[in-house]
């Protein structure tokens, strides 16, 4: 059995391998805004790449699985130890109910997102993204996957600091510097269907 320090080092390595995924997944989607040839090109590449496909797609979904499942076991452990106080509280302005909301929906975003570009027909991807777009609803549904991905790795690469050593700190500025260049370089797409 794991003990609390491993067992939070585990979801911050669960977490830390999505986190590379999404790095790869904004730089390939940058793609986009080089044209239709070479966005169509890399995908078509990626999609007849079965193995490597495949293999990325199983151990995100492992990653994603362990992260969720380690996050829930820690919260009912911390709930029956409830009885022994913190030594320090936990925030005021964000409560619990929003922020397990909040990994509920960043969650549903995730899965919904994976269903939707697998049905997704593959000979013109960069066509089928920009349809994506520029459906209002669609948008405004990344819209907010988008803020529920900043918020969770707003929390969740300040404890990976912590959990690795760094003080909160030492790496706030870096943590949002990142969380900026990620949804900016995920949010270029949509923004480029529209200019």
């Amino acid at each position: 059995m794991l003990n609390a320090y491993q067992t939070k080092r585990l979801m911050a390595v669960a977490g830390l391998v999505f986190f590379a995924y999404l790095l790869l997944h904004m730089l390939a989607n940058l793609n986009f805004l080089t044209g239709a040839d070479n966005f169509n090109g890399f995908y078509r590449w990626f999609n007849e790449a079965v193995i490597l496909r495949w293999s990325i797609i199983t151990l995100l979904i492992l990653s994603i699985l362990l992260h969720t499942i380690t996050a829930i076991a820690r919260q009912f452990d911390v709930n029956s130890k409830r009885h022994i106080p913190y030594k320090k509280s936990y925030p005021k302005a964000i409560p619990r109910l929003i922020a397990w909301s909040g990994a509920g929906l960043l969650f549903a975003f995730i899965v919904g997102h994976f269903v939707q570009m697998q049905l997704l027909e593959t000979r013109d991807f960069y066509a089928e993204i920009s349809t994506i777009f520029n459906n209002p609803i669609m948008l405004a549904l990344y819209a907010l996957g988008f803020a529920s991905l900043s918020a969770h790795l707003h929390h969740a690469l300040g404890n990976v600091g912590q959990t690795f050593g760094l003080s909160h700190k030492q790496h706030h500025g870096l943590v949002l510097l990142i969380i900026f260049i990620l949804i900016g370089g995920f949010a270029a797409v949509p923004i480029s269907i529209y200019l």
